[in-house]
């Protein structure tokens, strides 16, 4: 089996955690591929460590540890998701949903997937394509796709259609197209629902509406999503996992719709989906105690 790492550097903690990774890896003659970003930052001299270019490393690795936080697992899953490679999270500190192994349990969890006593569960992502352009623009994002005002200080009119079929016209901020994964990251902080993994949906969320009637949808996963802005003439701004971003002009359009590849995930039992928000959102504690 061929490991590839991803780590986030800047997290300091990577400094300690990945270096006595390499020697523990060489002592057993375990391949494994390191994000060549990773070795210019640390700076490692004298071991036997194979690099390459990030983008590359899903198609020579049979699984995927990213060192980091929900941003790193994010940014991994656009790298690797598409060669239908394995990921499996290290949380190097935060509030990690998504990265859910811990630094104490990381030596066990590899053993594990080296006796292939591990789970893979398959998670939806999103492919965001722009139209009216010379060549459509494609993104993809395993928590979200948002459409947004750009920092305009008005709200924007957003024209939203469920398989070709008018929806409505959001007077908003922006909107959001969520995943299950996405729908505890920025989906949650604008009042959307929380979906488990497993939910085969969508959600459209949309930023601040003008509106108290306005709420969120959860529509179907196969369905496709058209989101047209309106911002005076000015560009508003699309963003895949709040990593990657375009400018949207006037007569563009988006079409959302889940991607051709699920992202592929490593099930380490620390806890279930529902331990972590219990955990993570400090749900049935009592703060009148505190």
């Amino acid at each position: 089996m061929v490991f590839g790492i991803f780590g986030n550097t800047t997290k300091p903690l990577i400094r300690k955690v990945l270096p006595p990774l390499f020697t523990w890896f060489n002592d057993r003659k375990i391949d494994f591929y390191v994000d060549s970003k990773i070795l210019h930052y640390l700076g490692i001299q004298g071991y036997d460590i194979n690099r390459c270019e990030g983008g590359e490393i899903g198609k020579i690795c049979d699984v995927v540890l990213a060192f980091g936080g929900d941003g790193t697992i994010l940014s991994t899953a656009r790298a690797v998701a598409q060669y239908g490679v394995p990921i499996l999270g290290v949380n190097l500190g935060g509030l990690g949903f998504l990265a859910e192994v811990s630094i104490q349990h990381l030596y066990d969890s590899i053993n594990d997937i080296l006796n292939n006593n591990y789970t893979i569960i398959e998670r939806l992502a999103l492919k965001a394509e722009v139209f009216k352009r010379q060549s459509p623009s494609v993104f993809y994002g395993l928590n979200d796709i948002v459409v947004d005002k750009s920092g305009y200080s008005r709200i924007i009119h957003v024209h939203i259609y469920i398989n070709d079929d008018f929806l409505t016209t959001y007077l908003c901020d922006g909107v959001i197209v969520a995943t299950p994964t996405g729908s505890t990251a920025y989906s949650l902080s604008a009042h959307g629902p929380i979906l488990s993994p497993d939910v085969y949906g969508i959600i459209v969320n949309p930023i601040s509406p003008h509106s108290l009637g306005v709420r969120p949808m959860v529509i179907s996963a196969d369905s496709e999503i058209k989101i047209m802005a309106s911002v005076n003439d000015r560009n508003a701004t699309l963003s895949a996992d709040g990593q990657v971003s375009d400018c949207l002009r006037p007569d563009e359009y988006v079409i959302v719709k889940q991607a051709d590849y699920k992202v592929k995930w490593i099930q380490y039992k620390e806890g279930t989906f529902f331990d972590v928000l219990r955990t993570k959102l400090n749900w049935g504690i009592d703060k009148r105690m505190d």
